[in-house]
This record gives C-alpha cells, sequence and structure tokens, in this order.
C-alpha cells in the first residue's frame, strides 16, 4: 500500500509541475513547439526520477506527526503573514527561523529534528495571501492536503531543490481546486 502511495504521490508532483510550467508558458507564449518541449523534458525527468532507488519506510504515528507540524508551520505564518501584516517572506522566515532552532532544545531527539522541514513546508502553504486563502479554515485544509502529498513523496525527490514549496503549491491548489467544485 505504500508503494502505491509513493508513485501515486510521484506522479502528482510531476503533473504540478507539468501544469504550473504549461500555465506559465500558456501566459507568456503561444508557441506549440515550447509546451511540447517542456512535456518531452518533463517526461525524460520524470524517467529519471522514476528509476532513481528510494528507500520504503513505514511510520504511521510519524507521519501523522508531520501533518500536525506542517499546520502549525502554516498557521504561524498565515498569522504573521496577514493578522500582524509582516508579509509573506518575513513571515515564513520568522517560522523556518524560529523552527530550525527546535532541534537545539533537545539534541539527541530524532523527533525534534524532522520538526524544521515539516513546520517550513507549513510555512509555504501558510505564505497563502487573503485572496487566495479565505481564512485560516482554508489554511488547515491545505496543510493537510500538503501533508499527505508530503507523506507520498518523503522518500522521493531528497536532495532535489524546490520539494517543500511544490508539495506547498500543490496542497494549495488542490484545496482551491475542491473547495471551488464543492462550495
Amino acid at each position: 500500500m505504500k508503494k502505491i502511495i509513493s508513485v501515486v504521490a510521484f506522479f502528482l508532483i510531476i503533473a504540478i509541475h507539468l501544469i504550473f510550467l504549461t500555465s506559465i508558458l500558456f501566459e507568456k507564449i503561444n508557441t506549440t513547439w515550447v509546451v511540447l518541449g517542456v512535456i518531452l523534458i518533463t517526461a525524460m525527468i520524470t524517467y529519471s526520477y522514476y528509476h532513481s532507488s528510494t528507500e520504503q519506510e513505514d511510520h504511521f504515528l510519524i507521519d501523522l506527526q508531520d501533518i500536525f507540524y506542517i499546520a502549525i508551520g502554516g498557521v504561524t505564518t498565515y498569522f504573521l503573514n496577514v493578522d500582524l501584516k509582516l508579509g509573506a517572506v518575513i513571515a515564513a522566515g520568522i517560522t523556518g527561523t524560529l523552527a530550525a532552532l527546535i532541534p537545539y532544545l533537545k539534541p539527541k531527539s530524532n523527533t525534534f529534528k524532522r520538526i524544521p522541514l515539516t513546520v517550513y513546508c507549513g510555512a509555504f502553504v501558510g505564505m497563502s495571501q487573503p485572496n487566495v486563502a479565505s481564512g485560516y479554515s482554508f489554511i488547515l485544509f491545505a496543510c493537510f492536503l500538503t501533508g499527505i502529498l508530503f507523506i507520498g513523496a518523503k522518500n522521493l525527490f531528497n536532495g532535489f531543490g524546490g520539494k517543500l514549496g511544490t508539495l506547498a503549491f500543490g496542497g494549495v491548489a488542490f484545496a482551491s481546486l475542491l473547495i471551488y467544485l464543492f462550495l
């Protein structure tokens, strides 16, 4: 079951990248060849990523903690960004810096060492502007969806930049889509 979740998360991340890049290209350039080139490059990258080795872990309770910490990061950043009007970048920076200090409270704790990564992933969700995120309920829902993506992709794309931001973008995009479709 865990392998299926990883494969689904892998292809969701690739789809998110493809949709994002294609939307940028359609907005800026109306050339079909450029779009086909991006699709071809994405397919080649997908093939190479898919054939890289991944280690499977099965830690259900730790996965649930990850969702909780993503929500902490998202809500904290959204509060600093919207309510205190510090701006998205400063709010994410403060949240990330505070999260980075947590492992120093208990240096030998593996749980404390995992917190900064998940909180910072949530910080990207919390950077959403009020015209996208209608409030804390939206942020919590987007953090939950981001957490699901995070769990599915925790052994994928390690060492590649942009993973946390892509997961957060996917969570916010899926939350917006689901709210649009069902409300």
